[in-house]
């Protein structure tokens, strides 16, 4: 078995009760590489299309990659994989923290699940031995409480990935949990977990990672180190910038360069929300009294806040909002209120709800409020207006709880706009089902963003990409490393496949690992496709894409042509400009035979 790989995954029949333990040939390593590439061809190959998202088929998969727990700069992540009940094709979320090197440590590389329990349980593995426990105590209780009551019960070296209650109450922009501040955010995979009454996975182990050359993956480690120090952002020191602020430093000046998306997608940020000072990135850190960091990650880029004052009191050790929630609640909302933005995470956090979805949801309210399609008769009395703060805060609570209209909004802004009707589509920005990240295609309209949240497996997403570009990516992910360590430097590829050679000893240049990118990209729309699922069909809300052109600021009369995005990547892929199949060559090139005798009978 190469390095980095314990060589073991855990399957874990929820309705029987039945743990056992599986090797998987090392093809399935060295072809998927880990993560989502590995659940991608576990799911595809174990799992039949159609399977319901919230059933007991639908198989569900927290998984690390290679460099996870091992001395890889930021290699800490672990992914959450499953059939997505927010779009009903492929889902994933990606997070970091330290549960990712415990699961490792624990004695495997990840764990799947199958069935839904009689009762709520969780899951406890401790070197090697699993065992489910029950967790009545829990159900009903928020993440915070939950990782808090697992840890006390089992001592110290234990770390919990957990649901909160919107996850149990299975809204399907629901998300997982670890360390109070890192959620596995994206595809509603909280409620894949809530469905299956798995309140959560504890884990804990000394299981030593192998690895194949320690020296020179600790030499890489150096190298990738200084070059983050000597790196520059905006003119600042990259690594200053990022142990300061995480990355809230310039969310005030994005929402006013056109990065950051204003008033539901459909402002600009210099007319419609002038002042973004509570945007700012020392305004974020205003009430930080503590660094905080992911497993041996030097950047340490998160912020543990003190107890909030005046008019939002969330707890001590609450985390410090980062970009994509400040924009979510912030700029989408015209709110300017920072504490009000802090309080919404907490909230998110706690409940397990992704930030980003929840903070679209509430824009979509809002737009659909200011334009009489609901009132507060709709609303449970409270006014939704433009930057109104607290009616944003007391609606995320509602939303956690599912309660009164918070219900109606609890599934994300496409179903929130099937239940409402009366043409509240036109308001809710989704691609897909899913909410978008926060960062305007029309600002890099030279590169395919817009074809990006329109095409990916899992649409909407920042983080992955569409086509030979994206390929990077997908092993970057994969291979369990966080995406921050890899902006800063001139060649990322470098420190990529250099700590994969150096751990797994697989020896593989960079343009054969970005091969093993296009399998996996391959691998996840094949997923979808069975599903029934054709990107092209997927809806865009003219919005996203500048039709009709903004008329003020710096994305004035920018319109992104998105056939001209699209059709070159099809190219590129091998894939069917109308069906999106890739062809039966392009199948078997990349060691796909039993995808192509599926898709070419």
């Amino acid at each position: 078995m190469a390095g980095g790989y314990m060589g073991r995954i855990l399957l874990v029949n929820l309705t029987t009760r039945e743990i056992r333990e599986e090797t998987p040939e090392e093809s399935l390593y060295k072809d998927f590489v880990g993560g989502y590439g590995i659940g991608s061809r576990i799911l595809y190959s174990h799992q039949r299309g159609g399977v319901d998202p919230l059933g007991p088929e639908n198989i569900f998969g927290l998984v690390t990659g290679p460099l996870t727990g091992t001395p890889a700069l930021l290699g800490c992540r672990y992914t959450a994989v499953a059939k997505s009940p927010l779009t009903g094709g492929w889902g994933d979320a990606n997070s970091g923290g330290y549960f990712g090197p415990y699961l490792k440590f624990s004695g495997y590389d990840g764990v799947f699940f199958t069935g839904i329990a009689d009762g709520p349980v969780y899951l406890y593995i401790n070197n090697r031995k699993a065992e489910l426990r029950d967790a009545n105590h829990l159900w009903g209780k928020d993440a915070y409480f939950t990782e808090d009551a697992i840890q006390a019960d089992l001592g110290k070296g234990v770390e919990v990935a957990c649901i909160g209650q919107s996850g149990e109450k299975l809204s399907l922009i629901s998300c997982i949990t670890t360390k109070r501040r890192n959620a596995a955010g994206r595809s509603g995979l909280g409620a894949v977990m809530g469905s299956k009454k798995l309140k959560g996975v504890a884990v804990k182990g000394n299981q030593k990672v192998p690895i194949t050359d320690i020296e020179l993956a600790n030499k890489f480690k150096r190298e990738h180190l200084a070059e983050l120090k000597a790196a520059k952002q905006g003119g600042k020191p990259f690594l200053e910038q990022r142990r300061k602020y995480g990355t809230t430093s310039t969310t005030d000046l994005q929402a006013h360069s056109g990065d950051a998306p204003v008033k539901n997608w459909g402002g600009v940020g210099i007319v419609d929300f002038p002042d973004s000072s509570g945007l700012s990135g020392d305004a974020a850190i205003a009430n930080v009294v503590e660094r905080a960091t992911c497993w041996r990650c030097p950047l340490t880029c998160k912020g543990i806040l003190k107890e909030g004052e005046g008019e939002y009191k969330y707890p001590a050790g609450t985390a410090r909002p980062e970009y994509e929630t400040q924009a979510s609640f912030g700029s989408m909302c015209l709110n300017n209120n920072t504490e009000s933005i802090a309080m919404a995470n907490h909230i998110c956090n706690s409940y397990g709800l992704d930030t980003i979805s929840a903070g679209g949801v509430i824009a979509f309210a809002i737009e659909c409020y200011e334009n009489g399609l609901i009132t507060k008769a709709d609303t449970d009395g409270i006014e939704l207006t433009w930057g109104n703060h607290r009616s944003i805060v007391e609606l995320t609570q509602k939303m956690a709880k599912r309660e009164g209209f918070g219900d109606i909004l609890a599934d994300g802004v496409k179903v929130a706009a099937e239940k409402i009707g009366k043409g509240t589509e036109q308001y809710a920005i989704h691609i897909g089902g899913q909410e978008l990240a926060m960062h305007d295609p029309k600002l890099s309209v030279g590169r395919p963003a817009a074809a990006r949240y329109h095409m990916n497996a899992t649409p909407g997403r920042h983080t992955q990409g569409f086509g030979p570009s994206g390929f990077q990516g997908h092993i970057t992910n994969t291979a369990g490393l966080c995406i921050t360590g890899f902006f800063a430097p001139k060649d990322p590829g470098k420190y990529i496949a250099g700590y994969l050679n150096a751990v797994t000893g697989l020896e593989r240049s960079m343009d054969e690992l970005l091969k093993v990118g296009e399998r996996i990209d391959n691998m996840r729309h094949v997923f979808n496709l069975r599903e029934g699922l054709n990107p092209l069909d997927r809806k865009v809300n003219p919005r996203i894409i500048g039709n009709p052109p903004q008329k003020d600021g710096p994305l004035a009369d920018v319109t992104i042509d998105l056939d001209a995005q699209i059709n070159p990547n099809l190219e590129a892929l091998d894939w069917d400009r109308e069906t999106t199949k890739p062809s039966k060559n392009k199948l078997l090139e990349l060691g796909l035979d039993d995808v192509a005798k599926d898709l070419w009978p």
